[in-house]
């Protein structure tokens, strides 16, 4: 079975920066790590090779440098990477790199299944497992808390209001994982060394059969008009009491104070 799991370096959360000209994120010379919920995929992708046989490729797009944030899946038993780097894709928004990235697995030999986390932590879209999904005429698996192959279907779980669903969609398909679904890995020396050693093949825009007006600014169907931190929330107070009602009493002599009583 031929699984792909699709990758993304992104900015270390507490030190995003916002470009104040077109009010895209920071990228170059920011602190940077692999996306969190990405290592549960990836530990899905090793752990439905173990049950069914195949290879683990993963694949990201960005610069040069995103490559090294693959390294972490190969640590831990995915079998090969691939970065999908190309200037022009620069500004790429959902839509554009949905396209660019169904591209790529297309040009790796395809797929059975590809994985990938619920959303990232700087678009937080959550639109590229149905983009790679609809571009590459796939079923969809979506916010899975669990996934299992069994023959031609996958058979996976997630939480809804009230309960937990059962699915089962047919293969090839494309699903995105919670967080929740399962602890990686650690790595083992042998796992860590082959990380160390691993070299990456690089497609570019030639390599996926798109021309320039397909990628980046000029593919996208969307613009970043503002984007900005949000604020932070106030910090609430909280009330207590050796009792239930010496609580209850403590708490109407607050509102009381605050004249909102």
């Amino acid at each position: 079975m031929n699984i792909v799991v699709l990758v993304k370096q992104v900015p270390a959360v507490s030190d995003i920066q916002i470009d104040a000209k077109d009010h895209n994120l920071v990228r170059v010379g920011a602190p940077s790590m692999l996306n969190p919920v990405d290592m549960n995929a990836i530990e899905a992708a090793v752990a439905v090779k173990e049950a069914v046989g195949g290879t683990v490729t993963l694949v990201t797009m960005g610069t040069a440098l995103a490559g090294e944030v693959m390294r972490q899946g190969i640590a831990i038993g995915a079998d090969k990477g691939v970065l999908v780097s190309d200037e022009r894709m620069a500004g790429s928004d959902t839509l554009a790199t949905g396209k660019i990235l169904a591209k790529a697995i297309e040009k790796i030999g395809g797929a059975d299944l590809v994985i990938t986390g619920k959303r990232s932590t700087d678009g937080d879209t959550g639109q590229i497992p149905p983009a790679v999904a609809q571009h590459l005429g796939m079923s969809l698996l979506s916010y899975a808390e669990s996934i299992a192959v069994d023959g031609g279907v996958v058979k996976g779980t997630r939480k809804v209001n009230g309960g937990i669903e059962s699915v089962e969609v047919t293969l090839p398909a494309v699903c995105s994982v919670m967080e929740t679904m399962n602890t990686p890995r650690q790595p083992k020396v042998r796992g860590t060394m082959m990380a160390k050693k691993a070299v990456f093949d690089v497609l570019r825009l030639e390599d996926l059969g798109l021309d320039a007006q397909e990628a980046g600014k000029a593919g996208s169907a969307t613009q970043v008009t503002e984007l900005f931190a949000p604020e932070p929330h106030p910090v609430g107070t909280m009330i207590s009491g050796a009792t239930a009602a010496e609580a209850a009493k403590n708490l109407v002599g607050t509102l009381a104070e605050k004249k909102l009583l």
